[in-house]
């Protein structure tokens, strides 16, 4: 986290007599959730990644652009996982 960052959950634990770990760990949570998300609801053959919407924060979600470029990224895997090896 940055210094800008921490101060806002300085002066929130402050404000709302909390805990530092407490405003830490609600501003931790949306991230952690859409790593959750990321690693076990997207499937990358189908190209299906859902979204995210956290009121009052933002949301998250992956472009058609880059699930293109992430198809791309996967095939190019998949056909370089399947080439023999010329080294051996």
């Amino acid at each position: 986290m940055n210094r800008e960052v921490k101060s806002l959950i300085t002066s929130l634990s402050k404000e709302m007599n909390l805990k530092i770990e407490d405003v830490e760990r609600a501003y931790e949570a949306p991230f952690a959730l859409q790593a959750i998300l990321m690693k076990y609801r997207c499937d990358r053959e189908k190209l299906y990644f859902p979204s995210l919407r956290v009121p009052y924060f933002g949301l998250f979600y992956c472009p058609e652009w880059h699930k293109k470029r992430l198809q791309k990224k996967n095939n190019e895997a998949i056909r370089s996982d399947k080439q023999p090896d010329s080294n051996i």
